[in-house]
């Protein structure tokens, strides 16, 4: 079959199926990928900007000729893992819904064939999984799911992993990973891991909780306020004669703490495969 079959996937958008890739997923994804999908790559990856300079054309359409090749063939081969979960899923749909996922399905695929990490592919196909779950999924949700994915890099993803295991995943099940096994694999020291978290803040998979600690804080400001005077006074004193006291900067004990959002904890269920065991 199924060469053919590949081949039809560049005569038009609309041939881009779920069907024709579960059916692919189903005889052997990986090599029949492998023997087609350069032709396909041919005609679906078209860069107008770089044809009209010479000599960068060749380069760019050969570089996206192999990240599509390889996002392709990832992609496939880890629905070959999900078919028989996905089949069973659209037998219970109405023909309707099978129309509406088809196009959820292509929405993904687009993502899919952009991606710079093939790594991430597999968070891709889960995220599918779970739309045929559902009897509707909207369009915006799919789009604002996958646009916070494809934003995301796999350091964040493992940051964002590593979190939710501590305050979500009992001991058993969770990763033994610890932050600084995360360092490490990623070769980022922790100066770029709390950068990674702000930016897990900017995106809205982490929120900040505030640990107050008012009374404390206002002592020490108090306190520093004093002897900040105290130097001052002595400094502008031509009597004094002694050494002046060493300032010391304020300890104060309020901070803010990350923390998996709402939306961060939706979003591990989706892509991640992890099932939630809280409410809160």
């Amino acid at each position: 079959m199924s060469e053919n079959k590949w081949k039809n996937i560049k005569n038009s958008g609309e041939e881009l199926a779920l069907d024709t890739f579960l059916t692919v997923s189903s005889e052997s994804a990986a090599e029949v990928a492998k023997a087609s999908v350069t032709s396909i790559a041919g005609d679906l990856l078209i860069d107008t900007t770089s044809s009209l300079v010479p000599g960068i054309s060749g380069v760019v359409q050969n570089y996206k000729r192999n990240r599509f090749e390889k996002n392709i063939i990832a992609f496939t081969t880890e629905l070959q893992t999900k078919v028989d979960h996905i089949r069973t899923n659209l037998e219970a749909k109405t023909e309707e819904q099978r129309v509406q996922i088809d196009q959820l399905f292509q929405i993904v695929l687009d993502y899919v064939i952009d991606e710079q990490q093939e790594e991430k592919v597999q968070f891709m196909v889960n995220g599918f999984v779970n739309i045929t779950e559902h009897d509707h999924v909207s369009t915006d949700f799919v789009l604002t799911y996958y646009d916070v994915l494809k934003e995301m890099r796999m350091i964040d993803i493992a940051i964002l992993r590593f979190m939710y295991d501590v305050r979500y995943v009992s001991f058993d099940q969770a990763s033994k990973d610890t932050y600084r096994d995360i360092l490490e694999r990623h070769g980022i020291n922790y100066d770029q891991y709390e950068a990674v978290r702000r930016n897990l803040v900017r995106i809205g998979v982490f929120t900040t909780r505030t640990d107050l600690n008012i009374t404390n804080d206002l002592n020490e400001i108090s306190k520093t306020f004093k002897e900040l005077h105290s130097y001052l006074e002595k400094l502008t004193n031509p009597k004094f004669k002694g050494s002046l006291p060493k300032l010391k900067e304020p300890k104060l004990k309020s901070k803010d703490d990350f923390e998996v959002s709402k939306f961060g904890r939706d979003f591990v269920s989706f892509f991640l495969d992890i099932e939630q065991n809280t409410e809160n």
